[in-house]
């Protein structure tokens, strides 16, 4: 798309959490937040065997960018029937929505509209098998020749298989051609797609799970089966962006977070074994017995950054209503201290952010442990925290948790190039940890955040050579100053603006920026526009210092 007084904490509940207090400030010195996953393996440390995915049932060609031509098959019956859905009705995502907030149903009436049937199939190599239907509005000023899917599953940092069969566009089959190493499919359409027009695609798909993971990969469970956990983050064909530098289609690293998309639409219909529970991005809407041992959950969920579920039969949550938000905290048997703690550092970030940045404006929201070897990950409406943290040594809670209730604005509500500019959400999501411990007035955990993972490692990385500029795409860093740069030197700049600024100022432009970018895309001279709305203080030397070098 183009571009375009809350309560403190108490006091015995500090107490109580300060328990955690000397192992946390020893996890603040080697923190890894959300977006990438653990550290890499130590020299001489075994593999771990990733369970290979069933092939396909016919072979794809051999990797490559070369777009690969499909022939357009001869018209037969599809294997599933199109879904009949209507794609203009918007109404039913208020279920999704606070009632302040039900006209943003029609916030994107052109945003892509998405309708899923899938089915989890348990299995040694578990898969997702569907179909799906999508009207996509063509947004932007020039015609498009042809329409492009991401295959997530297909990237290195997944590990899985994403596969799909015919694809049909507005009633007549397409052509195909699987690009970058098989993780973009392009539909060529019949005719140029002008401005403002509408194509409506209906595809088939088949996405199998990794079993094991890659130390020091994104996936780091974070899409795949482990731990008794089914993790289907990107498990369905995702449109990507378009914007000025034309699809966001690059092979993205191995850590960092890969997705970049416009917020949209989606109705999902979840087809899971009958003992397990579904967690899922939106609110659930309805859960059916087929009669067959398996159950659907159908979900509503929208304007969302993107579709995300999850699933076990082990899970259970204890939850709290915050400020019109129903917050779930979900655990496996054994986690209900580290559900609590859960609990206790989104009820507290959640109110701050929400007069910071704007109110957040759907009515649930689900942190869930998931056994991933990072420390957290963000979805839309669901955020997730390592299982690691919810045993009996507990964890780095008090800062992954705030994190990742910062990404509701900085990721969901207001949409950036992941790959290609990661500073731009995780920088400000980090640097609202430490806004957080400021307005709750926790000054430990305050000066922790500041000397103990900006400055540390800023310094760290000044002292072993590896500083660099902030800005530059995931595909610049190794893993040795990803962590170093984008979580704790970008937090810095955003700092240096703030006492160059001052406080009134500063926070008047964060909101601002949230505010104005909501529900779209927000590129870095947007956020140098909404500093540069509210103050007359030169920043650009911070800016080069900072981010971009000289």
């Amino acid at each position: 798309m183009n571009r375009s007084g809350v309560q403190k904490s108490d006091f015995s509940e500090k107490v109580r959490l300060l328990r955690w207090g000397s192992l946390l400030l020893c996890l603040m010195a080697l923190f890894v937040v959300s977006g990438c996953g653990g550290e890499k393996a130590a020299p001489g440390e075994p593999e771990i065997t990733v369970i290979a995915a069933a092939p396909p049932a016919t072979p794809l060609p051999p990797p490559t960018e070369t777009p690969t031509p499909t022939p357009t098959p001869t018209p037969i019956q599809p294997p599933v029937p199109t879904p009949v859905v209507d794609l203009t009705d918007r109404s039913i995502y208020t279920a999704n929505l606070k009632p302040a907030f039900a006209g943003d149903v029609d916030a994107l009436p052109n945003a892509p509209h998405y309708f899923i049937q899938a089915e989890l199939i348990p299995g040694e190599v578990p898969m997702v098998r569907g179909v799906q239907r999508v009207r996509y509005t063509n947004q932007e000023a020039v015609a498009l020749e042809a329409l492009y899917f991401r295959l997530y599953p297909n990237l290195p940092a997944y590990n899985g298989t994403s596969t799909v069969g015919g694809v049909i566009v507005d009633n007549e089959w397409a052509t195909t051609a699987l690009e970058y190493d098989d993780s973009a499919l392009g539909v060529s359409l019949a005719g140029p797609l002008l401005p403002g027009g509408v194509a409506d695609i209906t595809l088939w798909f088949t996405a199998t799970l990794p079993t094991s993971v890659f130390a020091g990969t994104a996936g780091s469970g974070l899409y795949g089966f482990q731990g008794n956990v089914y993790d289907l983050a990107g498990f369905y064909p995702t449109i990507p962006v378009y914007d000025d530098e034309g699809w966001n289609l690059e092979i993205t690293a191995t850590f960092g977070d890969s997705p970049f998309t416009d917020a949209a639409y989606y109705q999902v219909e979840l087809t899971l074994p009958s003992q397990q529970q579904a967690v899922t991005a939106g609110v659930v809407v309805e859960r059916r017995g087929n009669g067959n041992g398996s159950d659907t959950w159908r979900a509503v969920a929208g304007p969302v950054r993107a579709f995300y579920a999850a699933a076990s039969d082990a899970f259970a949550f204890i939850s709290e209503e915050v400020e019109g938000t129903t917050v779930r905290s979900w655990y496996q048997p054994g986690g209900e201290t580290g559900a609590q703690t859960a609990l206790f550092y989104t009820k507290g970030s959640l109110p701050v952010f929400n007069r910071l940045f704007g109110e957040y404006p759907h009515n649930e929201l689900d942190v869930v442990a998931m056994p991933t070897t990072g420390f957290g990950m963000e979805y839309a409406g669901v955020l997730n925290l390592a299982q690691s943290f919810y045993g009996e040594g507990g964890g780095a809670f008090a800062v992954a948790t705030p994190h990742e209730v910062a990404h509701l604005w900085f990721f969901d509500l207001v949409g950036n190039d992941q790959p290609d500019e990661p500073w731009l959400d995780e920088s400000l999501a980090n640097y609202a940890v430490y806004l957080y411990y400021e307005d709750v007035a926790w000054p430990e955990m305050r000066d922790g955040m500041m000397n103990n993972i900006f400055l540390y490692r800023y310094h760290a990385a000044q002292n072993l050579g590896i500083d660099r500029p902030v800005a530059g795409p995931v595909t610049g860093y190794d893993a040795s100053n990803y962590i170093n740069i984008i979580y704790s030197k970008g937090p810095l700049f955003l700092h240096a603006l703030r006492e160059r600024m001052g406080d009134d100022a500063f926070f008047a432009a964060l909101l601002d920026y949230a505010q104005t970018h909501r529900y779209g895309i927000a590129y870095p001279e947007d956020l140098l526009a909404a500093f540069r709305r509210h103050t007359d203080a030169g920043i650009d030397d911070l800016y080069q210092f900072w981010i971009t070098g000289p």
